[in-house]
């Protein structure tokens, strides 16, 4: 990863910043802010592939529409400047690194985060695959505004849980890693959450991948910010 001085900016709206998390520990984050006005605070919690390209557009494109967003970068607690392909080996060091850092290690990120853009509930969360089960458990834990989880894969292993915050949860019906009865366990177990499925495999928001659907990412996205719109 280059670029990461405090303020260093990274194209019209994105730059590079720093937080400290309550345990003392440093880590960096991306920070897209819109050029109009401020609709709302947003924080975007990264797929296995850490704060890449694909992350730091999906930051830049909510900034656009209207929304200050924060990206911490999660895998500093293991390894710093992490941005990976989506290939076979980026897959690989990416689930190394998952399961070095725990989801409660990444919860006390996600407060920094979150107190970085004004706490006391003020953002929402979304995430995507790793992401979207760090959003789901935030719901639960932490004070935010909304949680929407894009294909979040852990989240049928957490239905203990329970969302203190309205959730919205996108999953592909041709998913190769979530099969359908996650989707199912949640309406169950949680009927106050929005459930959506789309005719897509996993990681279909995501337009550096084969699995990409433009026709279900835009959907999703159009769902997403009719959620941050009813909350912010």
């Amino acid at each position: 990863m280059t670029g990461t001085t405090t303020g260093k900016t990274i194209g019209a709206t994105g730059a590079w910043t720093h937080l400290t998390a309550s345990d003392g520990h440093r880590l960096t984050a991306y920070e897209a802010r819109p050029v109009g006005p401020e609709k709302g605070r947003l924080l975007i919690v990264q797929e296995i592939f850490g704060i890449n390209s694909h992350i730091r557009r999906v930051c830049d494109g909510y900034a656009a529409d209207g929304y200050r967003t924060l990206a911490p970068a999660l895998f500093d607690r293991a390894q710093r400047g992490v941005e990976l392909p989506y290939d076979a080996a980026g897959v690989q060091r990416g689930r190394e690194l998952m399961g070095a850092v725990s989801v409660d290690d990444a919860l006390t990120d996600v407060a920094a985060g979150l107190a970085h853009l004004g706490g006391a509930e003020g953002a929402a969360i979304a995430g995507y695959c790793w992401g979207g089960t760090i959003a789901w458990a935030a719901a639960s834990r932490l004070p935010v505004r909304a949680a929407i989880a894009y294909y979040g894969g852990g989240i049928g292993n957490r239905l203990d849980e329970a969302p203190r915050a309205p959730v919205l949860l996108h999953f592909g019906e041709t998913d190769h890693a979530i099969p359908l009865t996650v989707a199912e366990a949640v309406r169950q177990r949680h009927p106050g959450a929005i459930t959506h499925l789309y005719p897509a495999g996993h990681g279909f928001n995501c337009d550096e991948r084969a699995s990409y659907d433009a026709a279900s990412a835009t959907l999703a996205k159009r769902r997403t910010l009719g959620l941050l719109q009813a909350v912010c």
